[in-house]
Formats: C-alpha cells, sequence, structure tokens
C-alpha cells in the first residue's frame, strides 16, 4: 500500500472510531465545541439567505453551530464529508439540534467534489486540506474555492503542517502519517500567491501537540497548525 492510502485509511480509523466513541459537543475531546474562529469570522458577514460550505465537516462540529447562527435568516450549510458514517451521524444531531432544514449533508471526498461557482459566502475548510493527494491538488481546490465564493465571501482555512510523531519513551522522532505533510512555510506561500488579491485577516502559525498511543506505544503527534483567512474583493 502506498503512503498516501496508508496514511487515508489510518484517518479514517481514527474518525470512524472517534465519532463512534464521543457525542458531539459533550466535553473531553476536540469535539466538545466549534473553532471559535470559524465562529468569529461567520459574524463578519451579514447576507440574507447565506450560503456555507463546510469541508470534511466530520458530525457537525462547526457545521451546526454555524446553521444555528444563520437559521433566522434562512440560511443553509452544504456539508461534504469522505465518511459516511459521520454524514449519517451529522443527519442525526441536525435533527436533535433543530437545524435539519438548513443543513444538506453529502457524501463525497473532498478533493473529487464539485464546488458549484460563484454560490457561497462563507467557505470553512477545517482539518481539510492537509488530506489532498498531491501539492497540486492542494492548489486545485482552493482554486475551485475560490470559484466558489461571491465578492466579499470569506474563506476560513485551518491545517497541519510539518507532522511528526515522537515516541515518548524513545524520543525518536519521524515523519508523521498525513495524506500531503507541507512545511508550514511552503503551507504559506502556497496560500500567499494564491490570496494575493484577497483581504487577509489571519495569517497564524501554532504547534500543536496530541498525545495518542498507537500500537501500545505513548506517542505525540506534533504539527504546526496554521490559520488563515481571507475576504474576496469586489474585483
Amino acid at each position: 500500500m502506498d503512503i498516501f492510502n496508508c496514511a487515508r485509511q489510518k484517518e479514517i480509523l481514527y474518525h470512524e472510531t472517534l465519532y463512534e466513541e464521543t457525542v458531539l459537543f459533550q466535553p473531553g475531546s476536540w469535539l466538545a465545541k466549534p473553532v471559535q474562529t470559524v465562529l468569529d469570522h461567520l459574524e463578519l458577514l451579514s447576507f440574507h439567505e447565506m450560503r456555507v460550505l463546510d469541508l470534511a465537516c466530520g458530525v457537525g462540529r462547526n457545521s451546526i453551530p454555524v446553521a444555528q447562527r444563520i437559521q433566522a435568516a434562512n440560511g443553509q450549510v452544504v456539508c461534504v464529508d469522505l465518511l459516511p458514517s459521520a454524514v449519517e451521524k451529522l443527519r442525526q444531531y441536525a435533527v436533535l439540534h433543530g437545524v435539519s432544514s438548513n443543513l444538506e449533508a453529502i457524501v463525497a471526498d473532498v478533493e473529487h467534489y464539485d464546488i458549484a461557482v460563484d454560490t457561497y459566502h462563507y467557505v470553512i475548510a477545517c482539518s481539510c486540506l492537509e488530506h489532498m493527494s498531491s501539492e497540486d491538488a492542494f492548489v486545485s481546490k482552493i482554486e475551485q474555492m475560490q470559484a466558489g465564493t461571491v465578492r466579499q465571501g470569506i474563506h476560513c482555512i485551518m491545517m497541519s503542517t510539518e507532522v511528526k510523531e515522537i515516541d515518548q519513551e524513545t524520543g525518536l522522532e519521524e515523519e508523521g502519517l498525513i495524506e500531503l505533510n507541507l512545511s508550514a512555510d511552503r503551507a504559506f506561500s502556497i496560500l500567499d500567491e494564491l490570496y494575493s488579491e484577497w483581504e487577509i485577516f489571519t495569517r497564524r502559525q501554532v504547534q500543536q501537540d496530541i498525545q495518542e498511543v498507537k500500537g501500545g506505544r505513548d506517542v505525540l503527534f506534533r504539527s504546526q497548525w496554521i490559520t488563515f483567512t481571507a475576504r474576496k474583493g469586489v474585483c
């Protein structure tokens, strides 16, 4: 099995297990609350009948709170995820939280999902773009996201870069297994070029450490977590 497919299978297993064992918005995991940056940038938009695209939506950590906030203005969130099990749980959570009529959940590989042109006011890609199959696919998807965004629309991108795996007992460090493991500098270089005509709000990098058990070993997964947000200009 090649590196991409090996990494993809690892990600699928991790997320399917998490979604099965963890209830959305209950304390104890990163599913406990939405990403505050996502909600903060939503507040910068005031479109009636707002259309939001949430790529790699999972079970609705961000989709459901966004849908709740735009519900009164007849807004709609289109949610895309690779895992049928995640999408099914998202639909169930949407009913539970009263936003099923404001949320459309789609099973698809984000890399191959066609984004409708000039459609969305807000595009969220949280822990998404590091799962593209190549740098070219990464660039192509962002270009699709941009084409699908109306004037004055906003993009909110968050992704892991420079992923490493550190054995806590031996201290041995090796490159982490993820589909697209860009350096933070390379990711920012691509984003800066692609968004050169957009208004940049946020360009931030922080170290992120996650403790896990892998094969009976205590492992530290370390990455440089980048946040990049921007608004499309009027031209």
